[in-house]
């Protein structure tokens, strides 16, 4: 199939707008139109409704939709396997991640890369694990991070440990435990905990944690973001659990302490995943290679 009619499928149904789509394409109006009708002749189906101006796919567009992201994903991949072959000196790496490891775990990976291969762009996609597992399913990504306890179908994914990471109480320097480096989890039965919000796959995961050893959290407010977290803890609101990579400079600088519980060190598992029997970039390749 011409890739050019994949193309031209999906910037349609972007714009949902004929000369818009043709503009982004720098082909003709009328270009465009033949190859939408080419495809739709191609799959004996109607792809698109057109009601004037108003541009909308029909029930087969939307069923076509998936296979051309598909599509369009593997030949970009494809071409970029090829330009990438011989040599690093250009190409483009797309990973994706969620929040927390691309801000405080990748950088130091990235860092190094760039430094050694200037020339290869680099594409983080930072978003949910739902967003980035989707991605990746579709050909967007060459592969991503994610923590361990995050529930998803394994099915056809090629799963590797890269590190372990400690999640720990942090408390601010008035607190009675900051001089401490181990607490029991009823030394702080009655404090203020912050945590991000019951939907948070790491609040579920620490609630999980404390409930095998018969403690919950009783007293808590929540804060979306992790920086509000930490800000909230150094001006002595309460107390959080979070993870020590995510509070070493706040650590270092005496703002905050990070303790471990002594009847349960909270950990996870941060691991790396692709599709099985895809082929990765040399790029791809080469920036796991650091890890």
């Amino acid at each position: 199939m011409d890739i050019a009619k994949i193309e031209a499928f999906l910037m349609l149904m972007k714009t949902k707008h004929f000369s818009k789509a043709a503009d982004e394409l720098y082909i003709s109006q009328p270009a465009l139109t033949k190859r939408i009708r080419a495809l739709e002749n191609a799959c004996g189906a109607p792809l698109f409704n057109r009601s004037g101006n108003h541009i909308s796919l029909t029930s087969q567009g939307e069923a076509f939709k998936e296979f051309a992201e598909q599509i369009a994903a593997t030949w970009y991949g494809a071409k970029e396997y090829i330009h990438q072959f011989e040599t690093m000196t250009r190409g483009t790496l797309n990973f994706g991640t969620t929040n927390f490891i691309g801000a405080y775990i990748l950088p130091q990976i990235i860092a190094p890369f760039k430094a050694k291969y200037p020339n290869i762009e680099i594409n983080m996609t930072i978003a949910s694990s739902k967003h980035i597992l989707d991605k990746l399913r579709k050909n967007e990504l060459e592969f991503i991070f994610l923590s361990d306890y995050i529930n998803y179908d394994k099915n056809n994914l090629s799963i590797n440990d890269y590190l372990v990471d400690h999640i720990k109480l942090i408390v601010g320097s008035k607190h009675p435990l900051f001089h401490q480096t181990t607490c029991s989890l009823w030394d702080v039965q009655d404090d203020l905990f912050i945590t991000k919000n019951k939907n948070s796959s790491l609040n579920r995961f620490i609630e999980q944690q404390l409930s095998a050893h018969h403690f919950a959290i009783r007293n808590k407010i929540t804060i979306s973001t992790q920086t509000a977290i930490k800000e909230s803890v150094i001006h002595h609101l309460g107390v959080s659990l979070i993870s020590d990579l995510a509070v070493k400079r706040e650590v270092e600088t005496g703002y905050l302490r990070a303790l471990d519980f002594q009847e349960c060190p909270i950990t996870r598992t941060i691991q790396y995943l692709y599709v099985k029997n895809r082929y990765l970039t040399p790029a791809a390749k080469t920036f796991l290679d650091l890890l």
